[in-house]
């Protein structure tokens, strides 16, 4: 795996300290890769993928195969790239755009040319810029949503979902980005979109990992903590008699925090010589 991201890196004459910029990572981090003293993060693999065009399998050596990743076809309305096309509309130069995202302009167009997969923070900025929602910024819809009633793009990625389902891809021995394309029936670049943005293209994409990882939808829609995550799963291991005591016990505590809930209310209310008739 490690002397495959030197000979790759090498191939396209980078330096270190240059795939580090771009990788947005420290050059010793990159040292440490190739010298095998540190593995990367899949984020980070995913990020060599796309700069060296090859597969993450490959560099994991899990692929002998070096055949490249498909190119980037064209995008919605003929564009070879959305994100380019979008920024000309707003008439600002590429080194305007730039300053506003805090970035080189040498980055951005890495970006542009999709030479370096978008993060999702600089995706969420140019959305704002280019004042049209992420979806249509990378291509999947052919006009950008209307903004909502509180004047939201919406369609904004789920950073959240993104970091937890990747957290679950690290802990996991053998979860493979050729893994999760067979598992979920997806495109590499769908993969990408899932584990840096959050993007589930479907429902049954969070059944399929809820029932791989053994966790709830919830909680890999970050609507409940690891904490809950944890009781529900002791829970869905009773059998119904079990389940009919607890939920018993649980309606009995609720009942009773709403009571010292309703009595503390009441002993605010005397205090302030106000009444709390309850019909």
């Amino acid at each position: 795996m490690y002397s495959r991201i030197a000979e790759q890196r090498k191939k396209l004459g980078l330096s270190q300290e240059e795939l580090a910029i771009r990788l947005k990572i420290s050059q010793k981090s990159i040292s440490k890769y190739e010298r095998g003293d540190r593995r990367p993060s899949y984020e980070t693999l995913l990020g060599m993928s796309t700069i060296f065009g090859v597969s993450v399998d490959y560099l994991l050596g899990n692929d002998t195969s070096i055949d490249s990743l498909s190119e980037p076809q064209l995008q919605f309305g003929g564009y070879e790239n959305s994100i380019k096309y979008w920024i000309d509309k707003t008439g600002m130069g590429y080194s305007e755009v730039a300053l506003k995202l805090n970035i080189t302009e040498d980055v951005l167009r890495d970006y542009i040319e999709d030479r370096i997969a978008i993060p999702y923070s600089i995706l969420e900025m140019l959305s704002d810029i280019c004042e049209v929602s992420t979806d249509c910024l990378l291509g999947l819809a052919t006009q950008s949503r209307e903004r909502d009633l509180d004047n939201i793009l919406p369609f904004k990625y789920d950073y959240c979902i993104a970091k937890r389902i990747r957290n679950m891809c690290d802990n996991q021995i053998g979860v493979t980005s050729s893994f999760l394309e067979n598992l979920l029936s997806l495109s590499s670049k769908e993969i990408y979109y899932l584990i840096e943005y959050g993007f589930v293209p479907h429902v049954d994409t969070i059944l399929k990992l809820s029932t791989y990882f053994n966790v709830s939808t919830d909680y890999l829609l970050c609507k409940n903590n690891i904490q809950d995550e944890k009781m529900l799963s002791t829970y869905r291991q009773l059998n119904d008699d079990n389940k009919d005591i607890i939920l018993g016990e649980a309606k009995k505590a609720l009942r009773d925090q709403r009571y010292k809930e309703s009595v503390a209310a009441d002993e605010v209310l005397k205090r302030t010589g106000t009444t709390n008739s309850v019909k």
